[in-house]
């Protein structure tokens, strides 16, 4: 398996395409949750609307194709949202870990003081990865919201003051 490695706009929709047809029915269902039996033109731009700041993306490879996307959106001066979704074939594998420990290191990278995501209660899968990155859950009406303080490092904080 290849690294992780920022997905650039032109490369994205056929990325999206490759991990969404990697996906079961019950996978597109706990990623986007609702049944999403295609993807819609609109949705396929949304997701690959990239611009390496306020919409970036990452992407696990595996033999030129796309087998995990890990996003982050700004929703605030300092907070974004992520997602993640991975094919059905790799999850389980690790995928998921690499590319949600890239997304908070490149979160920190950006600037970000924090992220946040909704996962359903049911996905399981999710919820243990979350809470292996000291993510904070916090239950509401079947979603889960996920929320991770980005720290900085003593070393972080030099550098951004430029000492």
């Amino acid at each position: 398996m290849r690294g992780v490695r920022v997905l650039d706009r032109r490369a994205a929709a056929r990325a999206v395409d490759q991990v969404f047809g990697g996906m079961s029915a019950r996978s597109r269902y706990l990623r986007f949750h609702a049944p999403v039996p295609r993807l819609t033109g609109a949705m396929r731009h949304g997701l690959s609307d990239l611009d390496g700041v306020d919409r970036v993306a990452l992407v696990v490879e595996r033999r030129g194709r796309a087998i995990g996307i890990g996003r982050l959106i700004r929703t605030g001066a300092d907070t974004a949202e992520l997602a993640l979704a991975v094919v059905d074939a790799w999850q389980r594998r690790g995928v998921g870990t690499r590319l949600l420990s890239a997304l908070v290191d490149l979160a920190a990278e950006l600037g970000y003081a924090s992220l946040c995501g909704d996962v359903l209660e049911e996905n399981l899968a999710m919820l243990r990865l979350v809470r292996r990155f000291g993510g904070r859950v916090v239950p509401c009406d079947g979603v889960v919201r996920v929320t991770y303080p980005i720290t900085l490092t003593h070393e972080d904080l030099i550098v951004d003051l430029g000492w």
